[in-house]
């Protein structure tokens, strides 16, 4: 066994729960198996804060303004969206 292996392996054991996550997120069924809500996470997650307390408030925030409301259904209406009016969001322009 890889001496990486061994070192995710010890982590994973300590941490409940984060490989049926893992595997969750990796079959697309995070956030309801929502496309929309998986890119603004991935963005949201990019720029390194903490995930339970800063990312899954806004990408929850996200959907309710803006996905719950039918405003913005695909990646298309995505790409489309005013980026001024989704910076009420979340401002951090690099994600």
């Amino acid at each position: 066994m890889s001496l990486l292996k061994r070192v995710v392996d010890s982590y994973m054991h300590k941490v409940s729960g984060i490989a049926e996550h893992c595997d969750r997120c990796l079959r697309s069924e995070r956030w309801d198996g929502k496309v929309v809500l998986m890119v603004v996470d991935a963005a949201f997650t990019s720029i390194g804060l903490n995930y339970f307390t800063v990312v899954v408030p806004k990408v929850e925030e996200f959907n309710e303004k803006f996905v719950e409301n039918g405003r913005i259904r695909d990646l298309e209406d995505l790409a489309k969206a005013d980026i001024d009016e989704l910076r009420n969001v979340w401002r951090n322009q690099r994600s």
